[in-house]
């Protein structure tokens, strides 16, 4: 099984090539939601790097058990399935699985950062019996037969042979049982950052990945007019510098080509076949398998989300001074060559 995966710089489009690609036979795609666990926070990015990098006695198993929080953010939630869903139930136990063979030894025990993950609260509570026989001149509460005394402490050293190994067989026993249909291909969304891309596909056995990025006239539009989110800022001005700010490190890497694809997200709708047999050859898909085309990725309804400042010219003024500090990342088409 070959993994193929979606990169993003946000709302650049990359679920186009999802949908694409979820038009072949020979694929199973996971569809639209993203998996993030390599390189979110807490991720198993920062986990090699407290284990691995920078082990430490105590950075080390708190690191640890801020990846067990991220395993348990993303399985199941009464308001969400979130991975649950996806791996068949099996998230969270191939995940305990994975700590536990990354965990030499364990022990009860606490530290002051153990306390900082249960909130201040939790803390002054925990704390305040002791304080107040202090204060009365009577001694401690035996802190190993309270709730103190249910804290672990882990111990993991694992150095970096092994723990890529280990990664590797577990994010292979996740996404082999994802793939329940035993399928030549697997479709992960964002499962690979945007930046850093191949320090993180050392966490998978086999995987490619696509990059995927759009006009910045039309995303700052799109962010403020359309989609109203908070994630890139509103101001213009301040858009370009995030643009850029969150490409950066584009210009300095050296992507392997036979591993990381960039698309353009424009070249899907206006060069939709010569793009296509780009991601085609790329990935390594069969043209004949490619059996319901245009019924996912449908190139005359994702055309309605370009251009923009064509469809809203009340907003070309903004488009325009985008286009003037970013004029680097334009998708140039013939009507506007005055920008």
């Amino acid at each position: 099984m070959k993994t193929l995966t979606v990169c993003s710089y946000y709302g650049t489009g990359s679920s186009a090539v999802t949908d694409f690609i979820g038009e072949f036979s020979s694929v199973k795609s996971l569809t639209n939601y993203e998996f993030r666990f390599a390189h979110d926070p807490d991720g198993l990015s920062e986990l090699e790097y407290n284990l691995v990098s920078n082990f430490n006695r105590h950075n080390s198993g708190h690191a640890l058990k801020r990846y067990k929080a991220i395993v348990d953010y993303y399985s199941n939630h009464f308001m969400a399935p979130r991975y649950e869903a996806f791996f068949k139930g099996k998230w969270k136990e191939y995940s305990y699985e994975y700590i536990n063979a990354l965990t030499d030894f364990s022990y009860p025990g606490i530290w002051q950062f153990d306390f900082y993950d249960k909130g201040q609260w939790w803390e002054f509570w925990h704390k305040l019996p002791n304080r107040i026989l202090h204060r009365l001149h009577i001694g401690d509460v035996e802190t190993e037969k309270g709730l103190w005394g249910k804290e672990l402490t882990l111990a993991s050293n694992p150095g970096e042979e092994k723990f890529l190994n280990l990664t590797r067989q577990y994010t292979d026993k996740l996404l082999d049982f994802a793939n329940d249909e035993k399928k030549s291909f697997l479709m992960v969304d964002q499962i690979l950052p945007s930046t850093n891309i191949e320090h993180h596909m050392r966490y998978f056995s086999d995987i490619k990945a696509f990059v995927v990025d759009r006009d910045p006239r039309d995303l700052y539009l799109l962010t403020r007019y359309i989609y109203k989110t908070k994630v890139a800022p509103h101001d213009p001005e301040l858009f370009c510098k995030w643009y850029e700010y969150a490409r950066s490190t584009r210009k300095a890497e050296n992507w392997n080509p036979e591993k990381i694809c960039f698309i353009q997200f424009e070249d899907l709708i206006y060069k939709y076949d010569e793009t296509t047999k780009k991601i085609m050859d790329f990935a390594g898909l069969d043209e004949k398998d490619h059996v319901n085309p245009k019924t996912i990725f449908k190139p005359e309804v994702s055309i309605k989300n370009t251009r923009l400042w064509k469809k809203f010219p009340e907003y070309e003024a903004e488009a325009r001074l985008v286009a003037k500090l970013l004029p680097q990342y334009l998708y140039r088409m013939d009507d506007d060559k005055d920008w």
